[in-house]
Formats: structure tokens, C-alpha cells, sequence
């Protein structure tokens, strides 16, 4: 009966000690938990700020830990002091490597700090494209209390930051904040509207939300409508040039919107005249039009007369003066030169010859 009993006895022990075994690395991780607090989007070619958070530690005096990163996307800037419960921690050293910085925190004198709040923060900037990622790892922590002694570290969590575009960031930034009504559709679509005097022109808006809307014209207001998100103005007016205008004002923020035309009106006289085609004159039959002559330059045109009579009067040709021309000299006769004296002596030699021939003729 009594070995029975003692051994249950040293089962139960046996158990125990178990049970403490298994329980002891629990124990230990439930020491001070650190972890990375970073945004989850940072802006493409922008610069962001990390913390290292630190939850219910007691009595820390100094510390340090390694911060690894992707190089290719973001590069450390700077490392600036954090704060538990009010009190500064100053980072008094930090040293950055390819894809690692290490910080070191100390607290001048030997007191401690107990509470929640963050070691140190850390500064990015980002040198990767839209849609690359780093993780943010925290790692060899060491903390000290004020007697010199280590403090149990737990839970150690990391980050992971994504890249994206400037306007994906801002547009996040603007979901936040109160918008204006946005006018999605008008019409006329154009800018600039024509019509002529008295002719009806309408105008036409759509509103993403209800507004209360105001039209109108030159500045004075002419029309408005409560909490719709659709509105029509039909107008016509005199000749001249006016102003359109429509405000959309939202009925939750306050905020307003407009769109603007600029309607020209023309006078129906105007049109009438621009319309009307100048009369071609029609001649009686028989007449010859006459031409219209073309002047040289510099030449002024003489009035036409007037005839006295119905039928048409033949006009006098106009023959144009002649310019005087340069008078032609008169040839002066030439002195007789050699040509001459030799047709001369060749004429007396034929009538010797002839007179000779005559006398010999009446002798025989």
C-alpha cells in the first residue's frame, strides 16, 4: 500500500515539474513586447517616419536594437529621440549600414522610466518604384533598468511598407476631407452659346449630390432650387453679350461649385441684313453693258455723265494723243567722191565712141 503510494507520489512530482517545464518559455516571452510602427503606403520618391514602440516596461535606463530594411527602396535620413509616458529617450547613437541601422538609447543619470511609448524614430527616404515592398525587422534588442540589470524582452514585431504613386497617396488624403458638389454634366456643352433676339436657349447641369443651385445671369440671380441634383434655366433675351452662371452649393459641408456661359445674342435687324443678298440691277433689252474700264495706276476715274433722255446716248470714244515723236533728221547729201567721177568719165567715153561712129557713118 505504501509503494502504491509513494508512487503516485513521485508521478504527481513527475507531472509538475513537466507542466512548470512547459510552462517556463511562456513565462519568458511574456517579457516587454517591441514592435515596428510604420505606414503601410509610403509616396513614391517621398520620405516617411518609423517608431519603436515599446508597451509597459519598467524602469529602462538605457537600450539598443538593429532596424533591418530592403536598400533598393528606402535608405535611413536620420534618427531622431522617442518617448515613454512624457519622458524623452535620447537616441545618443546610431549607425547606419547597407540594409541594417543600429541604435543605441540612453538616459542620462541612473534613473529609470517606467510607462508606454517608443525608444527612438527613425527616418526613410524612398528610392524604390511604385509597387516594390521592404519589410521592417527589429532585432538583437537589448534593454537595461536602472540597477544595471536586463530587462526580459518578448514579442518582437516587424513591418512591411508598400510603394506607391504621389496621386494614390493623395487621393487616400483627400477621401478624408469634405468635397465640393461636383457639376458632372452641363449643356449646352460648349462655352460660348449663340441664338438671335427673342429665340429661347436652355441650360442644363447634373450635380453629384444634392445642392441647393443658383442660376444667374451677369451676377443677378434669376433662379434657384433646393436639394436636387439636376436643373434646368430657359431664358431667352435682347441682343448683347451675357453671362450664365450656375452655383451648385452642397446641402451637408457648405461647399460650392459653378459652371459659367457666355451667351451671345444677335440682334434679328442684324440677322435680317446679313441675311439679305444685294440687288444685281437688270438691263432693258437691247442694251450692251458697258465695260468697266481698268485703270492704270495713278489714274483717277472721271465721272460718268448723265443722259438727258431715257435712251441711252452713244458715248464719244476717247482716241488717245499720241506722244510727239523725236523729229528724224534729214539726210544731207554725201560730197561726190570717186564713185562719182568714175561714172562720170565712163559716160563721156560712150558718147565720144557714139559720136565717132555717126561720123564715120556719113563719110562712106
Amino acid at each position: 500500500m505504501k509503494e502504491r503510494c509513494k508512487e503516485r507520489i513521485w508521478k504527481l512530482a513527475i507531472a509538475v515539474l513537466l507542466l512548470v517545464l512547459i510552462f517556463i518559455p511562456v513565462i519568458a516571452a511574456r517579457g516587454v513586447e517591441l514592435s515596428v510602427n510604420a505606414p503601410k503606403e509610403v509616396e513614391e520618391g517621398g520620405t516617411f517616419e518609423v517608431s519603436i514602440d515599446v508597451e509597459k516596461i519598467k524602469d529602462l535606463n538605457s537600450g539598443k536594437f538593429d532596424l533591418s530594411f530592403d536598400s533598393s527602396v528606402v535608405n535611413v535620413t536620420n534618427v531622431s529621440d522617442g518617448t515613454i509616458d512624457g519622458t524623452t529617450i535620447p537616441a545618443e547613437m546610431w549607425i547606419a549600414d547597407e540594409g541594417v541601422i543600429n541604435v543605441i538609447v540612453d538616459i542620462p543619470g541612473i534613473t529609470g522610466v517606467s510607462g508606454s511609448g517608443n525608444l527612438a524614430k527613425v527616418g526613410f527616404k524612398v528610392v524604390g518604384r511604385n509597387r516594390d515592398r521592404s519589410e521592417l525587422v527589429i532585432s538583437n534588442v537589448q534593454l537595461v533598468d536602472d540597477e544595471a540589470e536586463f530587462i526580459e524582452v518578448g514579442k518582437l514585431r516587424g513591418a512591411e511598407i508598400k510603394v506607391v504613386k504621389a496621386i494614390e497617396v493623395t487621393k487616400e488624403e483627400e477621401e478624408g476631407e469634405e468635397q465640393p458638389p461636383d457639376i458632372t454634366a452641363w449643356d449646352p456643352t460648349e462655352e460660348e452659346v449663340s441664338s438671335i433676339e427673342k429665340e429661347s436657349v436652355t441650360f442644363k447641369i447634373e450635380v453629384d449630390q444634392e445642392a441647393d443651385i443658383s442660376w444667374q445671369i451677369n451676377g443677378t440671380e434669376v433662379k434657384t432650387e433646393e436639394g436636387e441634383t439636376k436643373s434646368e434655366f430657359k431664358k431667352d433675351a435682347e441682343a448683347g453679350i451675357w453671362n450664365v452662371s450656375v452655383i451648385a452649393t452642397s446641402t451637408e459641408t457648405g461647399l460650392s461649385s459653378m459652371h459659367t456661359w457666355i451667351w451671345s445674342v444677335t440682334s434679328t435687324s442684324t440677322e435680317a441684313r446679313e441675311e439679305t443678298p444685294t440687288p444685281t440691277p437688270t438691263l432693258a433689252s437691247g442694251v450692251t453693258p458697258s465695260p468697266t474700264p481698268t485703270l492704270a495706276p495713278e489714274e483717277t476715274a472721271k465721272p460718268a455723265a448723265t443722259p438727258s433722255s431715257a435712251e441711252e446716248k452713244p458715248k464719244p470714244t476717247v482716241t488717245p494723243t499720241a506722244l510727239p515723236e523725236e523729229a528724224t533728221p534729214t539726210p544731207k547729201p554725201a560730197a561726190p567722191g570717186f564713185e562719182a567721177v568714175f561714172w562720170i568719165t565712163a559716160m563721156s567715153g560712150i558718147a565720144y565712141i557714139l559720136l565717132k561712129t555717126r561720123r564715120r557713118g556719113k563719110e562712106g
